[in-house]
This record gives C-alpha cells, structure tokens and sequence, in this order.
C-alpha cells in the first residue's frame, strides 16, 4: 500500500462547510491478497487462524481471513483518502464502536463511506469544532464489514 500522504492543506473543508448526513465515499478500492494478509498478521495479529491457511481451514471461519485490524486499518486509509484529506481535520478525540461485522478473506475488494452524524463548536476554543463521522467498511458484495466512529476535531473559519 502507498505511504504518500493524501492531505492537501489548499483543498480543505472547514467545520462551517461540513453538515451532519453528509458523506464522503472512497474513489479507489483495496484488495487484500493472500500475501496481504499473512504479511499483517506475521506482523501484528498472529493469531493461528490468519498467518496460517491450515489454520484458518480448522477455525470457525472455515478458511485464512484478515486481521480484523488489517480490514480497519485497509479502510481508514480508504477513509482518509475520502473525507480526513478533505477537511481541516486537526486531530482525532477517539474512536468509539469499532465493530467487524464480517471477515475479510483473500481477494475481497474493500470500500470505505464516511458520513458527518454530528458536530458542535468548541466551547472552549473557538479555533476548533468536534465533528464525529460513521464510518463503513465494504467488501466488493456492498456486505458491510466494519464499522466504527471517529470522535473528530476540524478546523473552524477565523
């Protein structure tokens, strides 16, 4: 996967501009291959089922699935490219209701669709505003596979 950043500081929207029900969809896709998957795994998730096919065959999933951590970590970058690289987005609060709602196996295609739910200024500061995003991961059958809701700050017009 390509580590170039995706911001661009002139194209950016401001908390003024965003409104709750928006959405942003990602314009590209991901596939994750088998060698995808059991690279991330090795590295960051080896749990038998996902580094190793035999494994994945003997588990509940009845084959080699992706690292729930892989299948988010593919669609927020799919989701950066689509809404965080637009905004004047200062930073994240957190992230709230990280769910995998189905595995992700070897050659699914992956999405990514953000939508505004909420946002209010700063209280205490006038510089930022807190806007929250739902964020959904899809395979190439429109099938959800995860979902989670980033808890934003974005920057407010002077």
């Amino acid at each position: 996967m390509d580590a170039t950043p995706v911001s661009d500081a002139d194209a950016t929207l401001s908390y003024e501009a965003l409104a709750v029900g928006d959405t942003f969809d990602a314009e590209r896709t991901t596939t994750l291959t088998e060698d995808d998957i059991t690279a991330f795994a090795g590295e960051y998730d080896p749990q038998p089922f996902h580094p190793d096919r035999e494994a994945g065959a003997a588990s509940m999933f009845d084959g080699l699935v992706a690292s729930g951590l892989h299948t988010y970590c593919a669609c927020n970058r799919l989701a950066t490219e689509a809404f965080f690289s637009r905004v004047a987005f200062m930073g994240g609060r957190g992230v709230d209701d990280l769910r995998w709602q189905r595995p992700v196996r070897p050659g699914d295609t992956l999405s990514a669709s953000v939508e505004v739910v909420s946002k209010r200024p700063s209280e205490s500061n006038p510089e930022r505003g807190y806007v929250d995003v739902a964020v959904t991961g899809t395979n190439g059958d429109d099938e959800t596979v995860v979902t989670w809701t980033v808890l934003g700050m974005v920057r407010r017009e002077a």
